[in-house]
């Protein structure tokens, strides 16, 4: 674990440095013990089970993203989302076949999370990432209505960095499938381009709720793709529920979220790496938290009783404390 992800060997670096003294003895032989190399320049620990921790930078890094904040109304089946209601939708951008064909959900000024399966060994086919975004096929995006129309400012297209998928994600496994990826440049934060906040609590992460909202650009119930950002509210279903619908699959487990499959409404390819969120306590204020990661389902949209399978951001916090920075 990094460093910052371990508690006790954390505090110890923490209380020295408050005090100005040096380490113990003790305190030596404890890190040097626990020391296990560096990963992608950062130092690692082996840690205790019990001492593991978010990721303190990555955590704080979250906790001070003013996110979540949408004025979307109650949505059910599969409707044209509003415009600027949810503004951390996130397109990725391909140089070969369709442009977009991944979604993802911008969760800080610089990262967007997104699907393993959308970028893995795709390095050279990726080419940026297009934020603030409604209408695909208009180049300006306004409100219609007959009081006062507001129209939103251009797109963002932005260029990528680096692209972090956990170690051990191999594609078709279907488990890991969760990716980061950091921006080029620092966006700035505005009516139509916000974050979605993150489970960061412990109440959140063991949080159940019976709906999810799904929102994307990918196949509509009648089986065309859309333009225009669509949302839409689904039932959460249980995971040996699910199992039954996707027996030919590994196993699902804590890893994976099940929902949708009812009244021909379900997220599809057109939305692999899209969040599913819902309403929640954030911090003390009601936000808009992400959930799920749409990892993988049916492949003809919306067929009754067969849910969409989604990564569980919750099951992931950890992985992605430790993989932002500022």
């Amino acid at each position: 674990m990094p460093v910052k992800s371990c508690r006790n060997i954390y505090e110890i670096f923490q209380q020295t440095a408050s005090t100005s003294g040096d380490l113990t003895d003790d305190h030596k032989n404890l890190i040097t013990k626990s020391y296990c190399g560096t990963f992608r320049n950062v130092h690692h620990v082996c840690c205790l089970k019990s001492e593991i921790q978010l990721n303190s930078e990555g955590l704080e890094i979250l906790t001070n993203t003013r996110c979540g904040i949408n004025h979307a109304s109650t949505v059910s089946r599969g409707l044209v989302a509003a415009l600027f209601s949810f503004p951390w939708m996130a397109l990725l951008k391909y140089n070969i076949g369709e442009p977009f064909k991944c979604g993802g959900s911008l969760i800080t000024n610089r990262y967007v999370l997104t699907a393993a399966h959308c970028v893995y060994r795709q390095e050279d086919t990726i080419i940026g990432v297009r934020l603030g975004e409604y209408n695909i096929s208009s180049s300006s995006d306004c409100t219609n209505s007959p009081i006062k129309s507001e129209c939103a400012p251009p797109v963002e297209d932005v260029g990528i960095e680096e692209i972090i998928i956990p170690r051990d994600y191999r594609k078709h496994v279907f488990h890991d499938d969760i990716a980061l990826i950091r921006l080029d440049r620092t966006v700035e934060f505005r009516r139509q381009l916000k974050p979605i906040c993150l489970p960061i609590t412990e109440e959140l992460r063991f949080a159940h709720h019976s709906h999810y909202v799904i929102s994307g650009w990918g196949r509509t119930e009648n089986g065309n793709t859309s333009d225009v950002l669509m949302v839409a509210l689904v039932r959460h279903i249980e995971r040996q529920t699910c199992q039954k619908d996707f027996a030919v699959l590994p196993t699902l487990n804590e890893e994976h979220i099940c929902a949708g499959g009812e009244n021909l409404v379900d997220s599809c390819r057109g939305d692999s790496g899209g969040p599913l969120g819902f309403r929640d306590k954030h911090l003390g204020h009601l936000r808009f938290i992400q959930f799920g990661v749409v990892s993988f389902g049916i492949n003809t949209c919306g067929q009754i009783n067969l849910p969409g399978v989604y990564t569980n951001v919750s099951h992931y916090m950890q992985w992605i404390t430790d993989n932002i920075r500022k």
